[in-house]
């Protein structure tokens, strides 16, 4: 990762051309379009275009373009590749994204995990020992390998997800039967208090991986109708979560304007299929709160099995001061489970992904037109 600051970016050059009193107000703008994901020639193009306006007008850059950070969010934003905007939202976008994630997930189990244990059973205790060791780092890339399944299926691909789940599936079983048998073999663990730094190590190794590049849009130009619309109908229900008939009603006039067309193709018509999918995601309104509550659910399942591990562990006895603070921590987390399934907040919530969307839509369009 670069710099935001001083001459070693991409962009030092250009800053080294603004007058000294305003260089700061350049280096913070150009770091906040870089963490929100503009590439770095837009960046230079962006604090080039500010020069200008400020050489034409006499006035400075806050005069005119308000606070840096607010103003390098906001141009950064805009300036992010197709591929950023559609797939902002996702854990990661390609293999070194996935391998980043799996070590820094890790690595935060490991961190909270090893707190936890070292409080309830004693920083120089082996919690983890025998084919416990074996079962988070297992467990951990079947859930990186059920994501990238749905990666996939956010690409339009709705069949290999299933495949890859069903495989899954396979390997939790595998890894469950794995550990029965293993059940004997009870070789010592590191203590407790090593995870949480070994942790910390994965984590850091993971963030300082280098990233893999955005992918292009997906190539449509030779497509024929048919299969031009029906990515464009797995699109909006891989990526956006509509139903079959929301996308068949979605793409109901395109098609029957295609239908009265013999020139030209669906693309060179509507644009690209990705594109042309996020414009039609934007415009329904009813579709985001399907998976807003699909990430409740699955939240709700989770507090709901440690609640059930927490009961178990009154019913084992003995009540100790840690097992109660672990409840005070449930009853926390359920409440903030109840609160978050009141309806006014769920369509709060999924009135703002609206909006996120018609702005990915409305930027979308203007690299369209790039």
């Amino acid at each position: 990762m670069s710099a935001t600051h001083g001459n070693d970016t991409a962009w030092g050059a250009e800053v080294e051309l603004w007058p000294e009193s305003q260089r700061d107000w350049a280096n913070l703008a150009a770091g906040a379009m870089f963490f929100a994901d503009a590439p770095e020639a837009a960046i230079t193009k962006e604090l080039a275009l500010v020069r200008e306006s400020m050489a034409s007008s006499g006035q400075g850059a806050e005069e005119l373009f308000g606070g840096p950070v607010d103003y390098g969010r906001g141009v950064g934003r805009r300036n992010r590749a197709a591929t950023q905007v559609l797939e902002g939202a996702l854990p990661f976008r390609n293999a070194a994204g996935a391998f980043t994630a799996l070590l820094a997930g890790l690595g935060m189990l490991l961190v909270v995990l090893g707190i936890w244990t070292g409080f309830a059973d004693g920083w120089g205790e082996d919690s983890f020992a025998g084919p416990v060791l074996l079962l988070f780092p297992l467990l951990f890339v079947l859930t990186a390998i059920g994501v990238w399944g749905w990666l996939l299926r956010t690409r339009g691909n709705l069949r290999a997800p299933w495949a890859i789940w069903a495989g899954v599936l396979a390997g939790v079983a595998g890894t469950i039967a794995l550990m029965v048998f293993l059940g004997g073999f009870e070789p010592e663990g590191p203590p407790n208090w090593a995870m949480p730094i070994a942790g910390l190590v994965l984590g850091a190794i993971g963030f300082k991986l280098p990233q893999g590049k955005d992918r292009e849009l997906v190539d449509d130009a030779v497509w024929d109708d048919e299969r031009y619309f029906t990515r464009a109908s797995n699109l909006l229900r891989g990526r956006y979560l509509f139903t079959r008939d929301q996308a068949a009603r979605a793409l109901a006039e395109a098609r029957g304007h295609r239908a009265q067309s013999t020139s030209g193709t669906a693309s060179e018509e509507f644009g690209n299929v990705e594109l042309f999918a996020a414009q039609l995601a934007a415009a329904e309104r009813t579709v985001p709160k399907r998976g807003i509550l699909l990430r409740r659910a699955g939240f709700s399942l989770i507090v709901a099995f440690f609640g059930f591990t927490i009961g178990a562990a009154y019913l084992e006895g003995p009540v100790t001061a840690w097992l109660l603070i672990q409840s005070a921590m449930w009853l926390c987390l359920a409440v903030m489970v109840v609160f978050s399934w009141r309806p006014t907040r769920i369509n709060a919530e999924a009135t703002a992904r609206q909006h996120e969307r018609r702005a990915d839509a409305r930027t979308l369009a203007g690299n369209d037109e790039d």
